[in-house]
């Protein structure tokens, strides 16, 4: 994991920047290829695909039996397999996914609006749901007849209550997984269920829960769904975690509050505490940052230290940004960095951070404030504790008492 880890620090910026344009230019062109069909019924649909195209239909939804036909067959096989799977699918619905649908409902099954850099409509494009063809030079999204025949028959105000359940749920779990890293699908709809209201909980079944969190790795940039469990986007070995888990059997997972479970469910979420805002603030004053660039460069350090990384690989991740390179400012970042990974939710150890540990247990990786105060950190640089606060105004009168 070490190399890893160091090796994603290390990658030049250019060359993976490059990659993802090529990436993004390949896809559009595939995008653009098909001219907008005349008909928006599922088989002419299918019929404006490619065989490839159809393929992935027939794998994402399991159609068994049909590797072997050709186009026009397959295409006639795809078209009920799609709309019964539609059926069952469209139970797992979160609520931008929702309104998309009733969007396209409400412009004639079409949208032009929609962008084409968003690879989400793929994951829908895969199970048969929507496509895109060019009508002039503009490229317009359409969804089947068929498609919005089952979505209109079952969108009841009950099934929207259900759409907005789905949502709740999928947020709860990405924040859980936020600080846990990992858990079995047990274990997380346990957790889940506990913050939904009595008669909420009781309408959520265990499948339908797995559907949701399936779903929800496929449309969310939060989760990632697998086999046997479901992990936080971040996370890079599962696996290592898990028995890292199982190791600490006799202590139990980090116990969030239901707003700190709802917070950390947010896209694109970053912990608003007290060590995440000086780290921030040091980045923005010390070394010209601007505040996404620095919640950034917070970002991926609380990502390594969250995976196991250590505080000298912390250090060597911003060496390789040059932010090391004058002494002073080099010492200065070493007692924020302690108070960031003192008071971050560490997935190895079960969603507690190594100060709540230390006040539990005795153990947990706490790193002394009073090894670096002194030494490491200036009368105007922010305090180690994380309040925000200048060292001079905070902790400074208390370490030299």
């Amino acid at each position: 994991m070490e190399h890893d880890m160091r090796q994603t620090a290390v990658e030049p910026e250019e060359s993976l920047e490059q990659m993802m344009q090529e990436g993004a230019e390949a896809r559009r062109k595939q995008l653009y290829r098909h001219k907008l069909p005349e008909e928006r019924t599922l088989t002419a649909m299918l019929t404006a695909m490619t065989k490839a195209e159809l393929d992935d239909i027939r794998f994402n939804l399991n159609v068994t039996g049909a590797s072997s036909l050709k186009k026009a067959e397959l295409t006639a096989r795809l078209c009920p397999a799609i709309t019964s799977f539609a059926e069952r699918w469209m139970m797992s619905l979160l609520e931008d996914e929702y309104n998309l649908f009733r969007d396209f409902a409400a412009n004639g099954g079409q949208s032009e609006s929609l962008s084409d850099e968003d690879d989400r409509l793929d994951y829908l494009r895969g199970l048969g749901f929507l496509s895109c063809g060019k009508s002039g030079e503009t490229l317009v999204w359409y969804m089947p007849e068929e498609v919005l025949a089952v979505f209109g028959q079952m969108d009841t105000q009950g099934f929207h209550d259900r759409v907005l359940l789905n949502t709740e749920v999928a947020r709860f779990a990405a924040g859980i997984l936020y600080a846990c890293g990992y858990l079995n699908y047990e274990q997380l709809f346990e957790r889940v269920v506990s913050y939904l209201e009595a008669e909420r909980a009781q309408a959520l079944s265990f499948m339908d829960f797995v559907g949701i969190m399936l779903n929800a790795s496929c449309w969310k940039n939060t989760v990632v769904a697998l086999p046997q469990g479901v992990k936080y986007y971040t996370l890079i070995d599962e696996d290592a975690l898990e028995d890292e888990q199982l190791r600490r059997s006799d202590l139990d997972f980090a116990a969030l509050t239901r707003a700190e479970a709802w917070a950390a469910g947010a896209d694109s979420y970053t912990p608003d505490t007290p060590a995440c805002r000086a780290l921030i603030q040091f980045f923005m004053q010390e070394h010209g940052c601007d505040v996404m660039k620095a919640a950034d460069i917070t970002g991926e350090i609380t990502i390594l230290l969250q995976n196991g990384g250590t505080m000298q690989e912390a250090v060597e991740y911003l060496e390789d940004l040059r932010l090391m390179q004058d002494e002073d400012k080099a010492e200065a970042i070493l007692a924020p960095l302690a108070a960031l990974n003192n008071a971050t939710r560490l997935w190895q150890l079960k969603g507690h951070t190594p100060e709540e540990l230390m006040a539990m247990t005795g153990e947990g990786r706490v790193i002394p404030f009073n090894q670096v105060h002194k030494a490491k950190v200036g009368r105007n640089d922010p305090c180690p504790c994380g309040s925000g606060k200048k060292y001079k105004n905070c902790c400074l009168r208390k370490d030299e008492q």
